[in-house]
């Protein structure tokens, strides 16, 4: 694949970009701003890679919009037949990962330094822009040792955190997004939250 640039992504191939940047065991940033398509392009690496006979996990590090888990925390999760079987949690007690940037990172780094071999996916906070934005991206790409990013981005649109990328030292891919990818609504977050919440108390025991 041809070294790409923010204003010419690759087409959004997983198959192609497990082809092309996972012939070794990796630790990928998935980076992008919320509703860009993160957390689906996460589960399709992941089908592709355990097709593969590939071991694949994935850290949960928006404790907004969880693409696993639940709210407020950061999950671990190993990919197993056709879904996420969440192993580990920690827990942040906020959904709000731009101004809690510490204790989420801290949480993300416990997770990572669990993991062995095997691929791992950071599944990023859509936190892209200002000082916010470039302290998390920094700080979660050492904490979990990542070393490709993949930045989801729309040609003609401002590249997020061009600068902090060119800086780092991590492989920098940019991928365009799926047309359908969209920023939820409030009321599809809250939707989305409570979906999460349920599936998980399923599980639970009530304790008297």
């Amino acid at each position: 694949m041809k070294r790409t640039d923010p204003q010419h992504p690759c087409p959004l191939d997983p198959a192609r970009l497990v082809e092309d940047h996972f012939a070794l065991e990796r630790r990928a940033l998935l980076l992008g701003p919320s509703g860009s398509g993160k957390t689906t392009l996460a589960r399709s690496l992941a089908g592709t890679l355990g097709a593969l006979g590939r071991s694949v996990r994935c850290l949960g590090a928006d404790p907004g919009i969880p693409g696993l888990g639940v709210p407020g925390a950061l999950c671990l999760a190993d990919w197993e037949g056709d879904g996420w079987s969440v192993r580990a949690m920690e827990a942040l007690c906020t959904l709000d990962a731009a101004r809690f940037r510490l204790p989420l990172v801290a949480a993300a780094r416990a997770l990572a330094d669990s993991v062995g071999t095997g691929n791992l996916l950071v599944d990023a906070p859509g936190v892209v822009r200002g000082v916010a934005g470039a302290e998390l991206l920094e700080a979660l790409v050492h904490a979990a040792r990542v070393d490709l990013i993949l930045v989801l981005h729309r040609p003609g649109q401002a590249a997020p955190l061009a600068g902090e990328l060119q800086a780092l030292g991590s492989q920098v891919v940019w991928v365009r997004p799926s047309e359908q990818a969209r920023r939820p609504g409030a009321a599809a977050r809250s939707r989305q939250r409570t979906r999460l919440w349920d599936g998980y108390l399923e599980g639970g025991e009530v304790q008297t």
